[in-house]
């Protein structure tokens, strides 16, 4: 056999290993195949953000959060370790948290707290004594107030890995969940291979609620469905999609954990007095 034959066998052999594997990634798993994998690969990840999510629990806090974003919850991430005690939220990327929680402790910024009692106090506030509110209000920036013994911990605690296992269980019991409103149970077994992201090559495979063609993904015809990045051995969720409405996920080092104020960004309800007009 010749040499030149040799090669173009070999380099026939190479090529069909090689579409072999880009079709076992580009062949969407069944959704029931990869779901338990996708649960097992989050709940072993060290961090966990999302975007756009507004769990129950956040209930009694919606209508001041929603104002401080214009009513679009868009921007709004929550994030924070899934090892420890430590979750945040914040009004958008790089931006400081409005909230922290971390075990016991709960802090929350100036910015939220003028925005539930500062318009209160302003309309009140004799004309003279607007612009002290006003300068209050500046001198509060960047600092937080430790209310943890005022806050309900046990019912509105924010924690990541509870919210997490609560979005787990829901799908696990065929139910809603009370993070993202999203019910697992509903997706369809079948998924469509196609890009994340029309920037960068990245590659995922989508579930939707409803019966895809292929092409449906990109073409924009699905409502409602979920994308995973292809990794079998790895899996996670990239972002939930209903209509307009879009949540994102990020793990691991795409994740900032959150910290503790230090002693120089807090202030105590006796400051909040003594600086009050």
């Amino acid at each position: 056999m010749s040499r030149s034959i040799r090669t173009g066998i070999a380099s026939a052999a190479i090529l069909g290993l090689v579409l072999t594997g880009c079709a076992r990634d580009s062949d969407a798993p069944a959704f029931d195949d990869i779901e338990p994998t996708m649960w097992e690969s989050m709940s072993n990840a060290d961090a966990m953000a999302m975007t756009a999510v507004l769990p129950e629990a956040m209930a009694s806090d919606a209508e001041i959060i929603e104002d401080m974003l214009g009513g679009n919850i868009s921007d709004l991430e929550i994030y924070g370790s899934l090892n420890e005690s430590a979750t945040a939220i914040r009004l958008g990327e790089d931006e400081e948290p409005i909230m922290s929680f971390f075990d016991d402790e709960v802090y929350v910024s100036m910015e939220m707290m003028w925005e539930t009692v500062g318009s209160l106090f302003m309309a009140q506030a004799p004309a003279d004594q607007v612009d002290a509110f006003e300068q209050m209000a500046s001198e509060f920036e960047g600092k937080y107030l430790d209310v943890s013994e005022d806050y309900n911990a046990m019912s509105q605690k924010i924690d990541m890995s509870d919210l997490l296992e609560e979005m787990r269980s829901a799908a696990e019991e065929g139910r809603a969940d009370e993070v993202t409103g999203f019910n697992f149970d509903e997706l369809q077994p079948d998924g469509e291979y196609a890009r994340l992201d029309m920037e960068t090559e990245e590659t995922g495979w989508y579930y939707a609620t409803q019966e895809m063609e292929e092409g449906d993904i990109m073409n924009g015809q699905v409502e409602k469905y979920i994308a995973i990045p292809t990794d079998r051995e790895t899996p996670r969720l990239d972002q939930i999609r209903e209509g307009d409405h879009k949540m994102e996920f990020f793990w691991n080092d795409e994740v900032d954990i959150p910290e503790r104020p230090t002693e120089d960004q807090l202030i105590t309800e006796e400051d909040l007095m003594e600086m009050a007009p």
